[in-house]
């Protein structure tokens, strides 16, 4: 019991300090909000605005003031909810705050920072619990999962943010099989019925992160039947608890239906993306050196790169993560084969993870995910193909935390090589941070501005659109058409009346109301109208702000 109770509490300071550090990195990401107390929005006035609308409309959804399925956007189409990420996860914190008093963006403001910190929580459980990392290597591993650069560069896309999830699916995994021949059935059921459960979730919240996940999954479980010893682990895991595997993926699949209710009737009625415009966002070799606009030590560099190639834009494609992960990556990667014998599953997993790089890869317009997204089920679905990095931060944290147990390992109790090493690991973790300066906005602001626009909706309109002018002699603003639509959502659920306007990551057919300052912009409005019989009062709303 005496050798218990220090043993307890020096765990109990590990995960203290551990905090600490998460504490520090959420602080780099979300200093602005803290400095503002909560008053600047943590993301730029773009794709954040639908996130926040969508998020409002579950709110209002669980209130019983609008048809969950189908927010009132692109009236009177139904199912619109299935246009983009359906969010799950964000709505019990978003609604507990906001029925507590907080204002939308108030709400999703602090759920967004709130996940990214369980985001470092959940890598470093993953870490120290599950895998049994030292506490350095849990740490590095874990600041590398919640911070790293390619999902700190989608701050527009807050429904990329949470991805402790993928943590928890994998130390579910990790468990069952490392005490696959102690655990109970009941155990070996309830963790991969939770980890079953937690990929249905991840779907129903960001579609890409749990698409990846499967399909990393699948390269990573192909690569494994290929070899005798991970081919007889997983055989040996198979024979022990085959009742539990078949009831938890059972299990799974009923968790599966809501997403298929929800998703497969708009496949069927927008479908997919073309592969031309999956292309786009396919990134190139440059890709893996660009950072995030601000990054603090790789701005400039970012800057040379896209100057040099005519300042064109990137589409979301910068998925570099640095100078010292890029070489401990490498460095891992070269000698996975070497400790295969001993590891063989996180050589496997390295492996896999650069198969997933080479096949999300394009030179000059010809990528091997053509072939991807013909065959593979979903592919059609993926625009932002890029987002797999997010994802493999995962496998690569795990790989990060091993290379870096083994070198404090090798650097004995020389106490200036492990300073050295300490400086490069803390170097490695600040290079994925930026400075995020402007791209913040003002919640007071933003909801004085659509309070404003909401009081100037007339009453009893059965639907409605908006109008406004593009400043003479201004080229035609996609951007500001983009906000002008969510201008419109908004007044939609503070004045509960139904918008014939919309933006999601599709629209209905035959709509073609997106760009609100064309010279037949009413005219399609009219066309619209009669084309879905849209009946009683349809009333027009000029935005003047």
């Amino acid at each position: 019991m005496s050798e218990a109770l220090p043993q307890r509490q020096r765990r109990l300071g590990e995960w203290l300090l551990a905090l600490a550090v998460g504490a520090l990195g959420i602080w780099l990401v979300h200093r602005h909000q803290f400095s503002s107390g909560f008053e600047l929005f943590p993301g730029p006035r773009g794709d954040t605005r639908l996130i926040a609308y969508l998020c409002e409309h579950w709110y209002q959804a669980l209130r019983g003031k609008a048809a969950l399925l189908s927010p009132a956007m692109f009236y009177p189409a139904k199912g619109t909810l299935g246009y983009s990420d359906a969010l799950l996860l964000f709505v019990p914190p978003y609604s507990l705050l906001r029925g507590g008093g907080c204002d939308i963006f108030t709400a999703l403001a602090f759920t967004v920072v709130g996940f990214n910190f369980l985001n470092f929580v959940a890598g470093f459980a993953l870490l120290f619990k599950a895998l049994r990392f030292r506490w350095l290597p849990a740490v590095a591993g874990a600041m590398f999962f919640a911070f790293n650069n390619p999902k700190l560069s989608e701050s527009d896309h807050l429904q990329l943010q949470p991805v402790w999830l993928l943590a928890l699916i994998a130390a579910c995994v990790v468990v069952f099989f490392r005490d696959t021949p102690s655990l109970t059935p009941r155990r070996a059921f309830g963790l991969l019925a939770l980890a079953g459960l937690a990929l249905d979730l991840q779907l129903l919240t960001a579609f890409y992160l749990g698409w990846f996940l499967i399909f990393w999954s699948g390269l990573l479980l192909g690569l494994a039947v290929c070899f005798r010893q991970s081919r007889e682990f997983l055989q040996g895991a198979l024979h022990h608890h085959w009742r539990p595997i078949l009831a938890a993926i059972s299990v799974t699949v009923a968790g599966l239906l809501p997403f298929l209710i929800l998703y497969v009737p708009a496949v069927r009625e927008v479908g997919g993306w073309p592969y031309s415009m999956a292309l786009r966002y396919v990134p190139e070799f440059r890709s893996h050196l660009l950072m995030a606009d601000g990054n603090f030590v790789w701005s400039p560099m970012t800057g040379a790169i896209l100057q040099a190639a005519g300042n064109e834009p990137d589409l979301g494609r910068r998925v570099g993560i640095g100078v010292v992960p890029t070489v401990a990556w490498l460095a891992v990667s070269a000698l996975a084969v070497r400790f295969r014998a001993r590891r063989p599953f996180l050589a496997l997993a390295i492996l896999s993870v650069n198969l997933l790089i080479v096949l999300a890869l394009q030179y000059h317009g010809h990528s091997p995910w053509h072939v991807l997204y013909k065959l593979v089920p979903g592919a059609k679905s993926i625009r932002a193909v890029s987002r797999f990095m997010i994802v493999a931060a995962l496998p690569m944290s795990v790989a990060f935390a091993y290379a870096i147990e083994h070198a404090w390992q090798w650097s004995g109790t020389h106490v200036g090589s492990r300073v050295v090493l300490a400086v490069v690991i803390a170097f490695g973790a600040f290079e994925q941070f930026s400075s995020g300066a402007g791209e913040d906005y003002s919640i007071h602001a933003e909801n004085s501005r659509l309070q404003r626009l909401a009081a100037k909706l007339p009453e009893n309109c059965a639907a409605f659109y908006v109008t406004a002018r593009q400043p003479d002699g201004q080229p035609l603003d996609s951007f500001q058409n983009q906000q002008w639509m969510h201008d419109a959502m908004f007044i939609s659920i503070m004045r509960h009346v139904p918008t014939l306007n919309g933006r999601s990551g599709k629209s209905p057919p035959g709509w073609a109301l997106r760009e609100i300052t064309a010279p037949d912009y009413e005219e399609k409005v009219r066309k619209w109208i009669k084309q879905r019989q849209i009946s009683g009062r349809v009333c027009r709303l000029e935005i003047d702000e």
